[in-house]
């Protein structure tokens, strides 16, 4: 990687992909960056399958996007092994609201399984290390808990970053308040939640959506965050 070349991360996209084709215009990407996405493409917004033809079509081109697996894009895997047809069309277009990736005749359109099955749980970046949701810090080895990697919520309170090579750990999955977003980067705390709920931008029975609704990237090499509303 080149010196000058910058490290972004996106988290939870979730199928909101006009906010993303104006987030990676914004921070405007050289094909020496690298642009490290924290996985949920899919689900909750209209366009998922194309965030996932965005991300096919700018490494093709050349660019450095290194997506991870989201809880959202295992369900969809796990429902393409196990479920009949029938009751697949229904999870994928009616529960999950992704008719998008669903094709003319309601099956399931092949190479988006075959994106969210080859999908990393984690990357370890040396100083840094990525993943979806966060560490299970109550057992002896995190690493050995992937499904944690998905799912796990509110770990912060058990980290501890020494167990993983003092790496500082950038997390998705759990829709947080921008201001909270933002004291954690300027602090450069141990442990810094990336997503700030993009798809949220009407009343909520749990969230605030006047603290959510946005699109994050954070730049790992001088900690700059770059926002983007949903435009969607």
């Amino acid at each position: 990687m080149a010196p000058t070349a910058r490290r972004f991360v996106i988290s939870d996209i979730h199928g909101c992909s006009k906010t993303f084709h104006a987030l990676v215009q914004k921070i405007a990407p050289t094909k020496s960056d690298r642009i490290y996405l924290l996985g949920d493409y899919i689900d909750r917004g209209r366009d998922g399958a194309g965030v996932i033809d965005f991300i096919l079509e700018l490494q093709q081109q050349g660019y450095q996007l290194f997506p991870l697996l989201g809880n959202h894009e295992y369900d969809l895997v796990q429902a393409w092994k196990t479920y009949d047809p029938r009751t697949l069309k229904g999870f994928v277009g009616r529960i999950n609201k992704s008719h998008c990736l669903l094709d003319e005749n309601g099956d399931l359109i092949q190479k988006y399984v075959d994106f969210a099955k080859n999908l990393p749980y984690y990357t370890d970046l040396g100083d840094f290390f990525l993943v979806h949701a966060g560490l299970n810090f109550t057992i002896d080895d995190p690493l050995s808990d992937t499904m944690a990697m998905l799912v796990i919520r509110r770990f912060a309170k058990n980290a501890d970053i020494s167990r993983i090579g003092n790496k500082r750990i950038i997390y998705g999955h759990e829709p947080t308040p921008i201001l909270r977003i933002k004291e954690a980067i300027e602090k450069r705390a141990d442990v810094i939640p990336l997503d700030n709920g993009c798809f949220y931008t009407k009343a909520h029975k749990i969230y605030d959506v006047s603290q959510l609704g946005s699109l994050c990237c954070l730049n790992l090499n001088d900690f700059t965050l770059t926002l983007q509303r949903n435009i969607e």
